[in-house]
């Protein structure tokens, strides 16, 4: 319904939308918000993430100053040489992306860049845009040239800074030394006045507690939480922020913010993606990884030992079972990458090991080592030598993912770990695969007990009928695959028991139901009344390989084991029912203890090795059958195996749960070089190893080349130890400037992922070896890095700053004010839920998909949406890769599939739309709404819209309204109300402006 044309005169042309919506829309469109966010910030991320990536892999091999030969004398590995173009003359002509050269190169419009093949239209698209951004390119020098001698001679210290040992700086010395509270503060302190800046002002208290809330736990305080945060400041400004720093840090949603930048770097996903194939497998158990990751992050778990329980938690000792469990779920970080398909690709295992080398790299030493698997690396001192080194560590490691939706054409299904409540290991199951050899009383201890038939099967039985006949030998009994043994009871009673020995040849996984062994029941009725003993197969996956008696079909229940029965192995059954109980004995061990009604009738019949309807017979062997037409007691069960002289069985301990995760292969071994990285093509074998380029100089006790691994395993434990040494010089490093870009917004280096060659050079390389040495000086704790930083003054500084400044260092390089953010993904729907005040702040238990093994999008075109509504954290929400939850897909939700050291940024109309359509922001400002008119019942009308109003701004900006924002709001709201129908129009009329206030720049940005 649209607004009536007397509604108040509104500076903006309306459309045809919802009432809500157009309120929301209405309402923005007068609200006093806060400029945009740096746009200077927002292109240069834009660089980072689709434009530098797209030039090192396509173009620096003929284009750069280490190119042999520098094709048509252009240079595109810096910004003047991207400007100044080569011999056709400039490329790029800002602003203008139809007359641009390298955008007629890109789509072959007269020239063919590059040459081997166009890139995708999407990748073109990403430079029309840019262009039209204006081209910002932070690339300020050209990259040194690299010499020409092999990768392994190489000393080029500029290039190669971060391969070279971390320096011990000291604080320099700074003009206003009154300034800095903290020797950071003199890092960057020296930088601002060497640039001819000066920082800005101290932010004001109600920023800086939101910022640190935001921050530290992704929320915004409350408005009582805020009050309580000011008034301490108003007493002692440093001790309010350092009580307030360590609550935060203290709280378990600190867990929560900090362990979702973890998830980014590890490409956490609870499917697999798109394979190739169109097939998006579930990964039921990943969800396991997330509460790891939470809680290492809220027990400030030193971060080598993160690593370390990532990398090889398989391999490390543990007092406890919780503990060994956690060290298991932790090695999921290896496990839960997205795998393409295995059919038709010869490659399948080395992809996997491909990725494990890619996320292990990239994510601890800021480098992508996985395109030496084809050839040395392009830029990078990587051979492929170094590559094949770390490939033999992870092809001697078993991955554990699971059974990828039961699709064999995506993954070959793997176990997974078993969580276990005790540390001692599942008693060993004995060996059932020889046929058993029984006493010579062994068949007079079954005659003792009276059966009414007792059949050995060594030869044709005389009180059991057989269609068709089967084969009978004195060591392998009754060979049996459709054959049917058919008898009768003299009664038609609900007390028997029938006792017998097996052996099931096929594979559990063959079909829905592997095997019936037994049934008692009107033969050939459709209904199945009666009792039916089987062994699950992929019918139920829970119940594949185990025992179960079901009652037909007219009640449909059924009574599970909890042992798997393999292959080809001797088992004895005795199943006993007494009126409505049923108990199996598996091997001598209870197996089945319930109640299951009896449906049995009047019928007295019986068959064996197959089901009444001759469905799913049972594929294998049969002997020594025994029924009897009462309840035997257990002790009578117990003794009808006893007597058989057979190991008796081991009932298992049902684990606690299962995980992703890896584990050592029983044969660890060395990996050949796969020439130009076909599997098909075979090099010489690489020992195991570690990257060889790194500088160490005389004194340094860092020497990788040393490090050893024993010949026994795949040299997961080796890996860790090299990389969380504490002299190795990118692991802190690269740590230490992630933490920095999520306390800034910026890195100390911009491009997190890549500290090689053609990635970012650090604009504070002193204070980055300085934090480095801090972080590992602390034991390496993630907590005191960032208490120690967002007690700086550096982090206090406001986000505005005099415009001459500005202009001197648009992109804020020197950091002499603080960066103004965009809430990510999480925050905005986090922020609402608190604001609304329906937030759970309770972990949630497992997953949406936690149960579910299958294909998301399978068959193509019926993708099933397996996302459930959540009032948890947004951390919980079901992260399928390719389908990700709808509240948070429009605000740069990584995809899950590759490393994300840091998320991009977009500015896009879809993200407007999205909150002024979305089901659940509308659902939101409706719940706000009715809360705040119910409260109002009683108090008088002419203070109910003052009162809604300041309890709006209260509530979701954390502050009071200014008279005139007071003054517009109860225009705009009595206007507007007086038009609309009656039915809920305080509530629509309302929820509209909480909309509106939720969309606001104010909401959506830190200052």
């Amino acid at each position: 319904m649209g607004i009536p044309p007397t509604a108040p005169a509104l500076p903006f042309r309306l459309v045809a939308v919802s009432p809500l919506k157009l309120l929301a829309a209405c309402f923005v469109s007068l609200w006093l918000v806060a400029g945009p966010a740096s746009q200077a910030d927002e292109q240069r991320d834009f660089f980072e993430a689709k434009i530098r990536p797209v030039l090192v892999k396509h173009c620096y091999e003929c284009h750069s100053s280490q190119s042999a030969e520098v094709a048509g004398k252009l240079l595109v590995d810096s910004r003047d040489g991207m400007r100044s173009g080569g011999e056709s003359g400039p490329v790029l002509l800002a602003g203008r992306p139809d007359e641009s050269l390298i955008i007629q190169a890109l789509r072959y419009d007269g020239l063919e860049m590059p040459p081997e093949a166009p890139l995708p239209p999407a990748v073109v698209q990403d430079f029309v845009r840019w262009i039209k951004l204006g081209a910002a390119d932070p690339r300020e020098q050209p990259p040194a040239a690299m010499p020409a001698e092999s990768l392994a001679a190489v000393d080029d210290r500029e290039s190669l800074w971060s391969f070279q040992p971390r320096q011990h700086p000291q604080p320099p010395a700074v003009n206003n030394r009154y300034w800095p509270r903290d020797p950071i503060d003199q890092f960057v302190l020296a930088r601002v006045e060497a640039a001819g800046l000066q920082p800005t002002d101290d932010a004001n208290a109600r920023t800086l507690a939101r910022r640190l809330y935001f921050d530290l736990i992704g929320l915004p305080p409350t408005a009582e939480q805020l009050d309580s945060f000011l008034e301490q400041y108003g007493s002692d400004p440093e001790a309010a922020k350092r009580n307030l720093v360590d609550q935060l840090l203290g709280s378990p949603q600190f867990g929560v913010r900090w362990g979702r930048h973890w998830l980014d770097v590890a490409r956490y996903g609870e499917s697999n993606g798109d394979d190739g194939l169109g097939r998006n497998a579930t990964f039921p158990n990943a969800w396991r990884y997330r509460d790891y990751v939470i809680d290492a992050f809220n027990q400030d778990v030193p971060y080598d030992q993160f690593l370390a329980e990532q990398i090889s938690g398989d391999l490390l000792a543990a007092e406890s079972a919780p503990q060994r469990n956690r060290q298991l779920v932790a090695t999921g970080f290896l496990a839960i990458g997205a795998k393409p398909a295995v059919a038709m690709n010869n490659n399948f295992a080395m992809d996997v090991v491909d990725d494990q080398i890619n996320v292990v790299c990239t994510a601890v030493l800021g480098l992508s080592v996985a395109c030496a698997r084809c050839h040395d690396h392009k830029h990078d001192p990587i051979p492929t030598r170094d590559y094949y080194a770390l490939a033999g560590i992870f092809r001697s490691t078993e991955t554990l993912y699971g059974a990828a939706g039961n699709e064999k054409l995506t993954a070959p299904p793997t176990p997974l770990h078993e969580l276990r409540s005790s540390l001692a290991a599942p008693p060993k199951r004995p060996d059932r695969s020889t046929t058993p050899v029984f006493p010579d009383g062994y068949s007079k201890s079954i005659d003792a007990l009276n059966p009414i038939v007792h059949e050995t099967l060594r030869s044709q039985p005389e009180r059991l009928t057989v269609k068709p006949e089967a084969t009978y030998s004195p060591n392998e009994f009754a060979a049996v695959k459709e054959q049917r043994f058919t008898g009768e009871f003299a009664e038609s009673a609900n007390s028997y028991a029938v006792s017998f020995w097996f052996r099931n040849s096929i594979n559990n996984d063959q079909r829905p139901i592997t095997a019936y062994l037994f049934s008692r029941g009107k033969l050939g009725d459709s209904a199945l009344p009666g009792d039916h003993l089987g062994i699950g197969g992929t019918h139920d996956q829970g119940l594949s390989g185990k025992l179960f008696v079901f009652n037909g079909n007219q009640k449909e229940q059924r009574i599970d084991g909890s042992t798997v029965i393999g292959q080809n192995s001797w088992n004895h059954v005795v199943m006993i029912r007494d009126g409505e109980h049923v108990k199996v004995y598996l091997n001598g061990q209870l197996e089945i203890d319930d109640d299951l009604e009896a449906t049995i009738g009047s019928s007295k019949e019986f068959c064996l090795a197959g089901r009444s309807d001759n469905f799913a017979p049972l594929t294998g062997n049969l002997g020594e059958v025994a029924v009897f037409p009462r309840a035997l007691t257990d002790e009578q069960a117990i003794q009808l195996h006893a007597a058989s002289g057979q190991p008796r069985g081991i009932r298992p301990t049902p684990p606690l749960g299962f995980a992703m995760g890896v584990r050592e292969k029983a044969k660890p071994e060395d990996c050949k070089i796969h020439i130009n990285g076909d599997g098909k093509q075979l090099g010489p074998a690489v020992p195991r190893g570690m990257l060889t380029a790194y500088h160490v100089d005389a004194n340094n006790e860092f020497a990788p080349a040393e490090i050893s691994i024993d010949a026994n395993q795949s040299g997961r434990d080796a890996l860790v130890a090299w990389l969380t040494h504490p002299d190795h010089p990118q692991t802190a490093r690269v740590m230490v400037n992630r933490i920095w870009i999520h306390l800034f917004g910026r890195g100390i280096v911009t491009t997190p992922n890549d500290f090689g060659v053609y990635g970012a050079r650090p604009s504070h390389p002193e204070l980055l070896d300085y934090l480095a040495n801090r972080f590992v000086a602390n034991r390496w704790s993630i907590k005191q890095m960032i208490r120690e930083i967002v007690l700086t003054r550096t982090y206090g500084l406001d986000s505005n700053a005099d415009q001459e400044f500005i202009d001197k260092d648009p992109s804020n390089v020197w950091m002499s004010r603080h960066n103004r953010r965009r809430l990510d993904a999480e925050s905005l729907r986090d922020s609402m839920l608190q604001v609304v005040g329906t937030i759970d702040y309770a972990p949630e238990s497992g997953s949406a998909i936690d149960e579910l093994d299958m294909l998301i999008n399978w068959p193509p075109g019926e993708a099933t949406d397996l996302h459930r509504e959540s009032h948890h954290r947004s951390i919980y929400l079901c992260m399928l890769r390719h389908a990700p939850p709808k509240p948070l897909a429009a605000f740069d939700l990584p995809d899950g599939v590759a490393v994300t050291g840091q998320r991009e940024v977009t500015t896009l109309p879809t993200q407007t739309l999205f909150l002024l359509n979305s089901d659940f922001v509308v659902a939101s400002s409706l719940e706000l709404a009715d809360r705040a008119t119910r409260e109002m019942v009683n108090l008088d009308p002419a203070e109910v819209d003052r009162t809604i109003i300041k309890q709006f701004f209260s509530a979701i900006l954390q502050r009071s309204p200014s008279k005139q924002e007071l003054n517009r709001s109860l225009e705009f709201v009595r206007g507007l109300r007086q038009q609309l129908p009656e039915t809920n129009r305080q509530q629509k009329a309302w929820a509209g402006v909480a909309q509106a206030m939720m969309t606001t720049n104010e909401f959506r940005y830190i200052d």
